[in-house]
């Protein structure tokens, strides 16, 4: 069975177990440099500082303040001091010779009305201590919304203890075939009372054990619920009392240009780190280079780094809109702020299944598969059966091994259509129209009935 074939009866082909710095390697994004789908974020690229990002995660070394050069008293500046005392005592004068006199006094000095401006600081600075309220009269000396960052702050006060981080204990081979202990961290937020945390399939993905530890550094042993790796969405079980939840918003209002606010275990050191950006883009899908493309993701620009898989994406209501999921940075371009989140209605509609049956509700088709190419330019054609399962949906309409698929309900295949995603978008018990071109003969359609995936074991 090569790389590519990949069997709809369970979903996708689970990767090899690595360890946390080991990667899916999207083969349509290796050449461009583009981070990877593993947690860790890492740059794909041959060079040095490549291989630097892929290094264990360490604590950042901290670096003693800069020093500040002592000030020099120069003649100049003695000169302003002089001119700044002036300033004062002609202010002075003029307010105490009576707000016309000031007035002139002021603009006489440096062209704007000082006496005026003294007078309006005077009363910002006691509205504000009395209602924490800039009155209208006010100027902003400033870019900084006093009113906007205490709601961020509050918002983030208010979930803050329901954003969790995650580690999984995981065993995988070394470069001499040796087993060797590994961690991967992630985040996650915990979604109900009975501790029902949503994070990343690729998180826990191979995990021997689960350790979530909470804002407040308190820790406690999850397992594992179900995991959907089509879509990169798990939910993990702690028991006992949770600190908090957070609520699911509707991803499906989410326009570009809203505000988000993103949090999660920054490189793995750095818990419950903020940042925040605005949605860039709705909409889009990323190749995993296994065959489909995640989908139903939103851009955003909030800053996210290797640790933040899993964590919420929340509007400014502070509801859950996204799941951070991947990062593409350009290896040697200018690409900056590419972060993607998989919407809140997906998450919450796999975590509702992963919950009540312990697996994603996908159809079942009964094949295995190859990737068809087109041999003059590479471009994928369709796919070719390599395998049918004998009795299921598949083999009861007649299709049959070495024949391809080209078309699924009408939409070409092609790499921005993948099969699998094809195959996805359709519900057991549908019944879909084929194009296939059979090993010898012409292309005609067959319809084939969908049926419930079996339980994976």
């Amino acid at each position: 069975m090569d790389d590519h074939v990949t069997d709809p009866d369970s979903g996708p082909a689970a990767p090899k177990p690595r360890d946390s710095d080991a990667a899916r390697q999207p083969a349509a994004q290796e050449s461009h440099g583009y981070t990877d789908f593993d947690g860790r974020q890492r740059v794909l690229a041959s060079s040095s500082a490549a291989a630097e990002a892929s290094a264990p995660t360490r604590p950042l070394p901290l670096l003693p303040a800069p020093a500040v050069a002592p000030t020099q008293r120069t003649g100049r500046r003695r000169a302003g001091r002089w001119a700044s005392l002036a300033v004062v005592l002609a202010l002075v004068i003029g307010l105490l010779a009576g707000g016309a006199g000031g007035y002139a006094l002021g603009n006489r000095h440096d062209g704007s009305t000082v006496a005026q401006t003294a007078s309006a600081a005077t009363a910002v600075i006691g509205e504000n201590a009395a209602s924490n309220s800039t009155p209208a009269s006010a100027t902003p000396t400033s870019g900084v919304n006093p009113t906007a960052s205490s709601n961020l702050s509050d918002l983030v006060a208010r979930v803050n203890p329901a954003v969790v981080t995650i580690e999984a204990k995981v065993t995988s081979q070394d470069a001499f075939g040796q087993a060797a202990q590994g961690t991967q961290t992630g985040s996650g937020y915990i979604i109900d009372t009975d501790g029902h945390i949503v994070t990343n399939n690729h998180v826990v993905e191979g995990a021997k054990s689960l350790t979530v530890t909470f804002s407040d550094g308190k820790q406690a042993t999850a397992t594992l619920v179900g995991a959907d790796p089509f879509q990169d969405v798990a939910v993990v079980k702690v028991d006992g009392g949770v600190p908090a939840t957070i609520a699911f918003g509707d991803s499906s209002q989410v326009r570009s240009g809203d505000s988000v606010v993103a949090i999660g275990s920054a490189l793995g050191e750095f818990h419950n780190s903020v940042t925040n950006g605005i949605v860039s883009g709705t909409e889009r899908s990323l190749d995993t280079g296994q065959g489909y493309r995640l989908a139903n993701l939103i851009q955003h620009n909030a800053s996210i780094s290797p640790g933040n898989s899993g964590g919420p994406l929340l509007n400014a209501q502070g509801e859950v809109i996204g799941m951070n999921t991947a990062v593409v940075r350009g290896n040697g371009s200018s690409a900056e702020g590419l972060g993607f989140a998989i919407a809140s209605n997906t998450v919450k509609r796999i975590a509702n299944e992963l919950i009540q049956n312990g697996q994603a509700n996908y159809p079942y088709m009964g094949v295995k598969f190859s990737i068809a190419q087109n041999a003059q330019n590479g471009t994928i054609t369709g796919v070719t059966l390599t395998e049918v399962a004998s009795g299921g949906p598949a083999a009861q309409a007649g299709l049959k091994v070495g024949d391809t698929i080209t078309a699924v309900g009408g939409t070409q295949i092609t790499d921005q259509q993948p099969f699998l995603n094809l195959i996805f978008a359709h519900k057991p018990g549908e019944s879909v129209q084929f194009s296939v071109t059979p090993r010898s003969g012409q292309p005609t359609t067959i319809s084939v009935t969908l049926a419930v995936r079996p339980a994976t074991t």
